[in-house]
């Protein structure tokens, strides 16, 4: 039996094949051309029809089919086809060159480059600063620090001169004579009572002694 299968199979697989019987069950593949996808184990041919879209496989008797070569392609298919090789051979070709002369759109590189460029070119259109008089003379940071040092040190010396002339001031004066002879006639007639007079009496004694 397995042998049986085997033979059956390396004569029917991959062949295209028609129905040649008039069972009525197979009636509805009359008009179509199949293909055999393989032999079962029940010596049957697994074929598949090219109609109605139908992709199912029917085993049918190798007694009920026809082999035949293979069919030609159908209007659709052939359409189909002759298309396909003309729309890859217009993709094939190489995009069609701008016209001479035509202006280039410019990338955005291009624009940017162009707006930095606009940009920078700005500042340069302000005027110069004012330069220095001529014969002024143009100091640098060094020499304007230590001409800064000898102002410095210049008006440093008058401070202690004028805390020299603020200690040089005069005492305030002796109050004036009139306790003195206060004092005076308070020594001939009696003790002195007030603070000038005790004062006044106390010189007037010490300096006699």
């Amino acid at each position: 039996m397995f042998d049986v299968i085997e033979r059956l199979k390396a004569e029917w697989t991959d062949k295209y094949v028609v129905v040649d019987s008039p069972a009525p069950e197979l009636a509805r593949f009359a008009q179509a051309t199949g293909f055999v996808k393989t032999v079962n184990m029940n010596g049957r041919c697994l074929v598949e029809f090219d109609q109605f879209n139908n992709i199912g496989w029917y085993d049918i008797d190798p007694a009920a089919l026809k082999i035949v070569p293979k069919p030609l392609p159908k209007p659709a298919e052939a359409k189909e086809k002759a298309a396909k090789p003309a729309a890859t051979k217009e993709a094939a070709k190489p995009a069609a060159k701008p016209a001479a002369g035509a202006a280039k759109k410019p990338s955005t590189a291009d624009i940017l480059a162009a707006a930095r460029a606009k940009g920078g070119a700005a500042p340069a259109a302000k005027e110069p600063t004012a330069k220095p008089a001529a014969g002024a003379e143009k100091l640098s940071t060094a020499e304007i620090l230590a001409r800064a040092r000898g102002a410095k040190a210049a008006a440093a010396p008058a401070a202690p001169a004028e805390e020299t002339a603020v200690e040089a001031a005069p005492e305030p004066e002796a109050p004036p004579a009139a306790p003195a002879k206060k004092a005076a006639k308070a020594a001939a007639g009696g003790l002195p009572t007030t603070t000038a007079e005790k004062i006044a009496w106390c010189r007037q004694h010490d300096a006699k002694g």
